[in-house]
């Protein structure tokens, strides 16, 4: 699996790219704005990284069909190498917290949201950097 991290200007355009993203076959994370420049963390699940970056191609293409554009920092790509202990110890720790606050149904809803949030660690702990790509469509000027 991988993640990557989009950098867009929007251009003065205050839309979110959410759906765009998605559409390309990305799983997306996380979404912040900041004075123009938008950020998405999505996660790609693959094992080939051609596979991605031709996702992030894709991505790229559409977003530029909406006015924006990005800089030499488009896309950080990260490898995410599969863990299971954040989701394990999520799991428990939610079941325990859940079945002591609500009973039955905390214990079930703790077990989701505790291997979610394992889910989220495990992302960032088992990371390595792998590359960032630029903005890889032509702007015409003219």
């Amino acid at each position: 699996m991988y993640k990557v991290i989009f950098k867009v200007n929007s251009n003065g355009k205050f839309t979110n790219s959410l759906k765009t993203i998605s559409k390309a076959g990305f799983i997306p994370v996380y979404f912040k704005r900041d004075k123009g420049i938008e950020e998405y963390t999505a996660l790609y699940r693959s094992s080939d990284i051609n596979e991605v970056k031709e996702a992030i191609l894709d991505v790229a293409y559409m977003l530029s069909r909406e006015g924006k554009v990005g800089g030499y920092d488009f896309a950080k790509i990260y490898k995410i190498e599969e863990q299971y202990l954040g989701k394990a110890a999520g799991g428990s720790l939610g079941a325990l917290l859940g079945y002591q606050f609500a009973g039955i149904a905390g214990l079930v809803l703790g077990v989701l949201g505790g291997i979610f949030l394992g889910e989220l660690l495990d992302i960032e702990l088992g990371q390595t950097p792998m590359g960032i790509l630029a903005w890889p469509i032509q702007q015409l000027t003219g």
